[in-house]
């Protein structure tokens, strides 16, 4: 079984410190602060993604990254903007944090789900939560559900999603911490 490597992202922390140290004494951070920070920003997340794609190997095996993969989920757009165009010069300091936590989450679990997908290796996947008082009860509902690969996860809510973050709905999305391990059939 895949056990999720969530809290080793180094990058994530580094991310976290360059964004405070960025936007430090501003209210607001000016365009061009912002700008560097995206760019900054798609270049973390893209290793997120790649980290996903590793842990799934420990389970799945070693699957070839198709090139671009990364770049492409980073970039996919929800409620018809990209995360380059949510992080903005209107946005706080914590707003910036928020994106950053579920663009990672996201990515991540993304990552996770491809590799095993493109592996053509029979396994199951399973949601699970945090186990605290954090977790919101439509994701509360999902803990320890396991679905086929291809199955989606129903939330308490109704939302549907192939894992973890990947609702599309920012009410679902938003600050989850869930993920998805898998186990081989």
């Amino acid at each position: 079984m895949l056990m999720s490597n969530v809290f080793r992202w180094d990058e994530l922390e580094i991310i976290r410190r360059e964004a405070e140290t960025l936007f430090n004494g501003f209210e607001k951070p000016t365009k061009e602060q912002v700008e560097r920070f995206r760019d900054y920003l798609e270049f973390v997340l893209c290793l997120v993604y790649a980290y996903g794609w590793h842990d799934a190997e420990e389970t799945v095996g070693i699957v070839p990254f198709t090139d671009g993969k990364d770049t492409e989920t980073v970039n996919l757009e929800i409620e018809g903007e990209t995360f380059r165009e949510r992080v903005t010069e209107e946005k706080s300091y914590e707003e910036i944090l928020r994106i950053i936590d579920t663009e990672a989450h996201r990515d991540y679990n993304t990552g996770v789900y491809e590799a095993a997908k493109e592996s053509g290796v029979p396994v199951m996947k399973r949601w699970d939560t945090m186990l605290d008082d954090k977790v919101r009860e439509t994701h509360r509902y999902l803990e320890g559900i396991t679905v086929g690969i291809d199955d989606l996860f129903y939330s308490e809510s109704g939302a549907s999603a192939l894992y973890p973050g990947g609702f599309g709905d920012p009410m679902e999305d938003c600050g989850c911490r869930c993920y998805v391990t898998l186990t081989r059939v």
